[in-house]
């Protein structure tokens, strides 16, 4: 399996490996970013005492921490040491192989361990390894490439609540080393891990009430059903009419849009269902809980342990004041998945990507941040285990891990197949609503109905995964294990070649090969500048920029790969979270100053100090094509030594 799995990872990315020096996959942008945090570990390894967390090679001179952005510090170790003779953009194409591949076979190996069959468990390795999710990563944003830690977390903390302490330090350690790949994902897997044990171990079940209702409580269900009824009414008026603002007692009040009428509706119906059904949470007595702190503190400590230099710099990022997340407002906060987008294929599958990305683009999405195509062969599997479970929800699993670690019979394992089931139904269904983001959207509609996720702006350090639709990935997981599970017990899923048919089917429907490459260039300045003295360096034009904003002056993050090049700290510069103050910083500074201001089109502050050699800027590198008027003109003024000029580009040294 793991032949077929490497051959998958290179016929996927392709054409990755063909050109692993000459590329890097997506579109200019991020890409890039991953590509300078492999050169600035091999720089940090190289310079005995300098941090890898903190760095003034971008921003300079007061450079910027790098732990809040996707700093990738464990791949970019492996590529500074396994394949540190490499060129970096060459080790970082490596890196997205081994990922494609490790997400496949670490997939294969959690189910593996559930079934004990071959095909089901590729056919699991190929939905989650090779999904949307990992496709559209690719394009640009590598850290979520790698996938892999999430399935080796899941395998290790379900062997850790059988029992075994080894496989709670290993699914701390895996929890640890996913903090140095992908931060969304260590938020994920922190949340499935405790999903995991209250649906699965603890057995926590949504039961509604056997009694009979009172009479208040069938007319408080009537209230407000008639009020969600009345609502709906208004919400349609408005949608008709175009609605009205009026003023009472001095305050406008304005009701052009439906959406608050139809939050008052859900609100309404979802008061009337708690009173008609009157759910009760329910734990499983027998669930237990020794058990479950045997693992927790061993999985604890062994994390904690591993990810302390971590720790260390957000809590000194915290009492700095420095720490920096999205700031948004209700209506502004980034949505997640529209329920209709399952629908609509794989934005870029070779043959039928293009019509997915028209209707993604149609309902103003983003699709690398709202792909939620799970496949027709996966959708109609899990159609069909939804019917089995429940004609039959505890049907014996052929030659179970649990009939054969535990030497017991079907009858006796299958309750514990069910806690397994229901642990990984839960997981699915809790990060699909995550995924659906802040409020519940229909092929571009906001239904008004608001969802959990939109308190989690208020969690300390969650809020910074704010993209809800990232959270596919636990979902892409979690149906991979159910639909694997059917397919093993199903009589009519038994033939291998009916199996093996539909691993081909899946894999063909989740294809993303060619991908679309980014040509890197070695601009021959760039050769001169890293001859050069030591001395920070000026692109012209100049620009900062981060995840989170659309950044000052030029955005061109080709920047970043250039300086993998030449070796000389940035002036300026791209990063996941850039300094709050930044800006202003600049603004303040000689010659980068009036560089920011020009370079955005604004004007230079007047009080900007002129004396050069007060400048953080000793090198020049000019794109001629690129640089306005006013900017060649500040330039010529300065006493600036022009070095090489390799025709599109000029370098010039300063005092």
């Amino acid at each position: 399996m793991l032949l077929l799995f490497a051959g998958l990872a290179v016929a996927w990315t392709w054409p990755v490996a063909r050109v692993l020096d000459s590329a890097i996959p997506g579109n200019p942008g991020d890409n890039y970013s991953f590509v300078w945090n492999l050169w600035w570990m091999r720089h940090v390894l190289a310079t005995p005492g300098l941090p890898y967390f903190q760095t003034t090679y971008l921003f300079h001179p007061f450079g910027a921490s790098i732990a809040n952005h996707p700093h990738t510090a464990l791949p970019a170790l492996v590529g500074a040491t396994t394949l540190g003779r490499l060129p970096p953009a060459e080790a970082q194409n490596l890196l997205l192989i081994a990922d494609v591949f490790a997400n496949m076979a670490a997939m294969y190996a959690l189910v593996w361990t559930h079934t004990r069959q071959l095909a089901p468990s590729t056919l699991a390795a190929v939905i989650f390894g090779l999904s949307p999710y990992v496709a559209v990563h690719l394009l640009g944003h590598f850290d979520l490439v790698a996938a892999w830690t999430i399935p080796l977390f899941a395998l290790a903390l379900e062997r850790a609540l059988r029992g075994s302490r080894m496989a709670a330090i290993a699914a701390g350690t895996t929890l640890a080393a996913t903090a140095y790949i992908a931060y969304y994902h260590l938020v994920y897997q922190c949340f499935f891990a405790v999903v995991y044990v209250a649906a699965g171990v603890g057995g926590l079940r949504l039961r509604a009430a056997t009694t009979a209702r009172t009479p208040g409580g069938r007319r408080l269900s009537a209230a407000f059903l008639l009020a969600a009824t009345a609502s709906a009414f208004v919400a349609l008026l408005i949608v008709i009419t175009g609605g009205t603002a009026v003023t009472i007692a001095g305050a406008d009040i304005s009701a052009t849009t439906p959406q608050n009428a139809l939050t008052l509706m859900w609100v309404c119906l979802a008061v009337w269902l708690i009173a008609w059904r009157r759910p009760r949470l329910k734990w499983d007595r027998d669930a237990d809980w020794h058990c479950v702190a045997a693992v927790a503190w061993p999985l604890v400590a062994v994390f904690v342990l591993g990810v302390a230099p971590l720790l260390w710099e957000a809590v000194g990022l915290v009492a700095r004041g420095e720490y920096v997340s999205q700031r948004y407002g209700w209506r502004s906060i980034p949505t997640g998945v529209d329920l209709v987008s399952p629908l609509l294929g794989s934005p870029i599958h070779p043959l039928f990507g293009a019509l997915s990305r028209r209707a993604y683009a149609a309902l103003g999405d983003n699709y690398i941040e709202t792909v939620a195509w799970f496949g027709i062969v996966p959708l109609v599997l899990l159609a069909g285990a939804v019917a089995r479970w429940r004609a039959a929800p505890v049907a014996a699993v052929p030659s179970s891990p649990i009939e054969a670690e535990h030497d017991v019979g079907a009858s006796a394992a299958a309750p514990v197949r069910e806690r397994l089931r229901r642990a990984w139904r839960a997981v699915a269904m809790v990060f699909a609503i995550w995924a659906l983001g802040p409020f519940m959207t229909v092929a571009g509609f906001d239904t008004g109905l608001k969802l959990p996720v939109i308190l989690l702006r208020f969690v300390p350090f969650v809020a910074n995964a704010r993209m809800p639709g990232r959270a596919m990935v636990m979902v892409y997981i979690a149906l991979a294990v159910l639909i694997a599970e059917h397919v093993a017990a199903s009589r009519r899923l038994r033939s291998p070649a009916l199996q093996w048919l539909l691993v081909a089917v899946v894999v063909f429907d989740f294809w993303d090969a060619p991908l679309p490459m980014t040509s890197l260039d070695r601009p021959a300045v760039y050769a001169a500048l890293a001859q050069a003295e030591p001395g920070a360096v000026c692109e012209v034009p100049m620009g900062i920029g981060d995840g989170l904003t659309v950044g000052i002056g030029s955005q061109d993050r080709r920047v970043l790969f250039y300086a993998t090049q030449h070796e000389h700290p940035l002036v300026g510069g791209y990063i996941g979270r850039m300094p709050m103050d930044a800006q202003e910083r600049y603004e303040r500074m000689p010659v980068a100053g009036m560089l920011l201001a020009l370079s955005s089109g604004s004007v230079p502050a007047a009080d900007i100090d002129r004396d050069v050699t007060l400048s953080p800027c000793r090198y020049l590198v000019v794109r001629k094509s690129a640089t306005s008027a006013a900017l060649l003109s500040y330039i010529a003024t300065l006493p600036a030594k022009r070095m090489t000029d390799d025709g599109e580009r000029e370098l010039y040294r300063l005092w």
